[in-house]
């Protein structure tokens, strides 16, 4: 078998144990899938892929306990095209994010769920260094606070999917400005926010009408406005699709640039 990339495919066969034709596939489409090897990984072992393998655009290291900061910090340098990263449950502190948000510019979806030590200011520098994020989970982040949803909402305009559940520092006054700036939002995890009332489901309706979920048990919304509008949602007709980028910065702000016909 050949492959472009004999260190890092000896790394992944030989250190964690990946078949060869796994292996093969993840290396032609610079992705990694290493949740699966949650129990081997060390910093180590993702330290050296990361020298090893500039191309690569996703990794997913969901559970991976052992990963330090030091990981994290390896891939955001070593891996600067990285569009996607899945980091849910991992040790990791704000000094990994920020050096995501500092050299991965073209980053689009990236899980911190259960990264509880992560805060506000983390975030806000990965929204600011990150425009074209899309997705992002934050759920159980005990630290985050409206702060860094409205960062996000004001940076990131082209947001199509945000975890907020179990974060109980949140309020309406984010949920609103997400659905103020943030029009092609398709749904939002809201479960567990014990702040959230009615008035974020009706800005949420009124703003994004694109959007499709609202996932809001365990919060203040009630059965005969709030929840009467979330059923709503699967119902009513959707625009056009919104043109690809319409929110990307052009010299003025993000704004829209138009529906697709």
């Amino acid at each position: 078998m050949t492959t472009s990339n004999p260190i890092v495919f000896q790394i992944l066969t030989e250190d964690l144990g990946m078949s060869e034709s796994e292996t093969l596939i993840y290396l032609k489409n610079n992705t990694l899938n290493l949740s699966s090897y949650w129990h081997t990984i060390t910093d180590d072992i993702v330290i050296a892929i990361a020298n090893n393998y500039a191309s690569l655009t996703t990794i997913d290291l969901w559970g991976c306990e052992s990963i330090t900061d030091a990981t994290v910090i390896a891939l955001a340098e070593g891996c600067v095209g990285l569009t996607t990263i899945l980091l849910s449950n991992c040790h990791i502190t704000d000094a990994a994010v920020i050096a995501i948000a500092e050299n991965c510019a073209e980053l689009t979806s990236i899980r911190l769920d259960g990264c509880d030590n992560i805060t506000d200011s983390a975030v806000i520098a990965l929204a600011e260094g990150c425009a074209g994020l899309s997705l992002i989970h934050l759920d159980n982040c005990d630290n985050i606070t409206d702060a860094t949803v409205i960062a996000i909402a004001e940076m990131c305009a082209g947001l199509t999917g945000i975890g907020l559940g179990g974060d109980t520092n949140i309020t309406d006054a984010a949920v609103i400005t997400i659905a103020k700036n943030c029009m092609g939002l398709l749904w939002i995890g809201l479960h567990g926010c014990s702040n959230i009332t009615d008035a974020a489901v009706i800005a949420l309706a009124e703003n994004c009408e694109y959007l499709e979920e609202i996932i809001c048990y365990r919060t203040e919304v009630s059965n005969a406005i709030g929840y009467q509008l979330i059923q709503e949602l699967g119902t009513r007709p959707k625009p056009p699709p919104l043109e690809e980028g319409w929110w990307m910065d052009d010299g003025l702000g993000p704004s829209c640039k138009g529906m697709m016909n």
